[in-house]
């Protein structure tokens, strides 16, 4: 069963606890972050944050853009 949450920097999120992934919307994080995509030089696609840090996220062969968490801690606080 799908849950709705707050990720920090985003905002509210709907996600499952057992999914592997989570979808955010390139339209929605625009309007919070500066997104830099250079097709002509990659596919990857940069969020920087306000911290000065910024996250890659890179596309599968299928065509779907992620990023890799492992070694990130990751928190969602759960809303009811």
């Amino acid at each position: 069963m799908a849950k709705k949450g707050d990720l920090k920097g985003y905002g509210t999120v709907w996600y499952h606890p057992d999914g592997i992934a989570s979808i955010l919307s390139l339209h929605n994080v625009q309007k919070k972050h500066k997104v830099t995509y250079a097709s002509s030089q990659g596919t990857d696609c940069v969020v920087h944050k306000a911290d000065g840090t910024s996250q890659v996220f890179m596309p599968l062969k299928i065509k779907l853009i992620f990023f890799d968490a492992k070694g990130h801690i990751v928190l969602i606080n759960t809303v009811y």
